[in-house]
């Protein structure tokens, strides 16, 4: 995926490559993260391309920035911590100076030494901003929050860490003057609100709830005295996601026919759902042996009606009942299906055997 960024700069040939945050997926990247980073940042180096790069909620901001000085010269600038103001990087074009606005993933704690006052997200931000002069040239800000507008939640993905309530929501009128707002922090690329706000979305997938997004990066073209012009260009991975569904007999036939055509759909990173009503002897291994990239197995099978479930037991229910009974439930609750007469008759012999092995 860094190859196709690479290759993306060198077609298109941006004044600046903008990373909102969440340059690692946690606060102590392991040595091949950081080396893959810094070999990629060296390659961006060499095509003489500006690098704005902030730090999200994964990422430590304290170890982002270190060398921050030495970067610079080099034109990679990185905003780890917020110090009291916004960073700021002026860049030129034909039609003039460009600013842009280095704003690093913000909690209230990281903004009360500078403003006391400060009670929420939204007020930690809003007081960053104060601190922005637009009043010449243009403005982008880069900043890596969870931002809603009209009181409506963005498109969210399974993988991105999910916070109770609203208290790290953001409404989008807080970055009004802004030319265009580069957002980090939702996997989904899509905009937000009225204004020029959009999440480029994370250049690979991260979660089986991403397989309908469209990955790639945004290339994002200021004018003057107009909107600016927004496109996506995709970005492919080594890999594609997918789900798919089916018997393994259906699913193995299939794998097979992939294999001997040389597909290279079949290396896919795959959820599998399996359709089988009986039970599947070994089903991972089966399925990794025509579909290596498999990581995920789940089950469906015939559906119980909600009248016919029988509700929750409480304790009196538990002393009771009958072991065979018992595991009927637990049973059902597995499989959405009732333990047929033989299978419950199977389950009355291995209690009978089992309470006089006991004895």
């Amino acid at each position: 995926m860094l190859d196709a960024v690479l290759s993306l700069c060198e077609e298109e040939r941006p004044n600046a490559l903008v990373i909102a945050g969440d340059v690692y997926d946690k606060t102590i990247p392991s040595i091949e993260a950081i080396t893959l980073l810094e070999d990629f940042l060296i390659r961006v180096s060499q095509l003489d391309i500006s690098v704005l790069l902030i730090a999200g909620n994964h990422d430590s901001g304290e170890r982002l920035s270190f060398g921050g000085a030495f970067f610079k010269a080099h034109g990679l600038h990185v905003a780890g911590n917020f110090k009291g103001t916004v960073d700021k990087v002026s860049l030129a074009d034909e039609e003039g100076t460009v600013h842009f606005h280095l704003l690093p993933f913000i909690r209230p704690s990281d903004a009360r030494g500078y403003f006391p006052d400060v009670e929420s997200v939204s007020d930690a931000v809003a007081s960053a901003l104060s601190t922005i002069d637009k009043s010449s040239g243009r403005h982008v800000l880069i900043a890596h929050q969870f931002v809603t507008a009209y009181g409506q939640d963005p498109l969210r993905s399974d993988s991105e860490v999910l916070q109770v309530g609203t208290v790290d929501t953001i409404d989008a009128s807080i970055f009004e003057g802004f030319d265009y707002v580069a957002l980090g922090h939702l996997h989904g690329r899509q905009k937000v609100g009225a204004g020029p706000i959009h999440y480029a979305g994370s250049p690979l997938y991260y979660s089986f709830s991403e397989v309908n997004q469209k990955k790639g990066a945004l290339l994002v073209e200021l004018t003057k005295d107009a909107a600016p012009l927004i496109r996506q260009l995709p970005l492919q991975g080594r890999h594609g996601m997918r789900r798919i569904k089916g018997t393994m007999e259906a699913l193995i036939e299939e794998g097979r026919s992939l294999e001997q055509r040389d597909c290279p759909s079949r290396l896919d990173y795959l959820e599998v759902t399996l359709t089988d009503e009986g039970p599947v002897a070994d089903p991972m291994n089966r399925l990794k042996a025509v579909y290596p990239n498999t990581m995920h197995l789940l089950f469906q099978r015939g559906t119980v009606a909600d009248d016919d479930r029988d509700t929750l037991l409480d304790e009196e229910d538990l002393a009771n009942m009958q072991a065979d009974e018992l595991f009927g439930q637990f049973y059902e609750k597995q499989t959405q299906q009732k333990l047929t007469d033989y299978q419950r008759e199977v389950v009355k012999k291995v209690t009978v055997m089992s309470q006089e092995a006991v004895k």
